[in-house]
């Protein structure tokens, strides 16, 4: 189903349902530029984004920017949602203390 087909279909429905399409796009839109937005700002800064933000500084194309910005943001949803990586050790050493 083309887009254009499917706008016709919605042509056709009651105006409250029409209606209810457009709030949930807007707000599907709206929702997408608000965590973009929010990703602007140096509240979920880590190391990795660090890291990157150094890398951009050095990119040359603005294409090669916007794909380090993506990945960070990525990173970052990760993050909140799953919580950093963990470090797991397999070799354990145990050193006598100091008195």
């Amino acid at each position: 189903m083309s887009i254009e087909s499917y706008i016709e279909s919605l042509k056709g429905k009651p105006e409250h349902i029409r209606k209810r399409y457009a709030f949930w796009s807007a707000f599907g839109i709206t929702m997408v530029i608000f965590t973009f937005w929010l990703n602007s700002f140096s509240v979920f800064s880590n190391k990795t984004q660090d890291i990157i933000a150094n890398t951009v500084g050095k990119v040359g194309t603005p294409v090669q920017s916007i794909t380090a910005s993506v990945g960070a943001f990525f990173t970052d949803i990760g993050d909140i949602f799953f919580g950093p990586k963990k470090v797991t050790y397999t070799n354990v050493e145990v050193v006598a203390g100091k008195k």
